[in-house]
């Protein structure tokens, strides 16, 4: 079962524009609306022209089954926000942390970048799980910083550095 990225395309939009809808993810995620095909095109544009982000479909045995990328690229300061979801249905994280080592690598050795973080919500310490797996160490603490689930949680901030 090897995991590789691609290119994110048209033909993608409908099945993510699903799981960002489906409440397991969207607890997970920064969006806070329905999403629709409007949003996804426009998405796709976004990501297709933009310098600031790198985006990829997680792709298992020729299936996509999650999403991740590098977001809010500071090519002056060679820092990255990353960003990943597998699918709602999908329980083996062993995806995601593959997928999250192969998005390392391309920052670190492709783009030359020196420090990628993230934000991981309280009510997922699954996600920490992830990050931490992969080297991120906790550096910070957003307290009661979204509004998820019917109340305020906090955001944990993780880094990693290249070195």
């Amino acid at each position: 079962m090897k995991v590789r990225l691609r290119a994110i395309e048209e033909g993608d939009l409908s099945q993510l524009r699903d799981w960002r809808n489906d409440d397991r993810l969207r607890s997970t995620a920064r969006e806070y609306r329905l999403l629709n095909m409007v949003n996804q095109h426009d998405w796709l544009n976004y990501i297709s022209r933009s310098r600031e982000v790198e985006m990829f479909g997680i792709e298992v045995d020729g299936a996509l089954v999650g999403v991740c990328g590098l977001c809010n690229i500071n090519w002056a300061y060679r820092v990255a926000e990353t960003s990943i979801y597998v699918a709602p249905n999908l329980q083996d994280q062993d995806h995601a942390a593959q997928a999250l080592e192969l998005l390392k690598r391309k920052a670190f050795e492709e783009l030359n970048l020196r420090r990628l973080w993230t934000g991981v919500y309280e009510l997922h310490p699954e996600r920490a799980v992830l990050y931490e797996g992969a080297g991120f160490v906790l550096e910070g603490k957003l307290r009661k910083h979204v509004f998820k689930l019917g109340e305020y949680h906090d955001s944990w901030i993780y880094g990693l550095l290249r070195e």
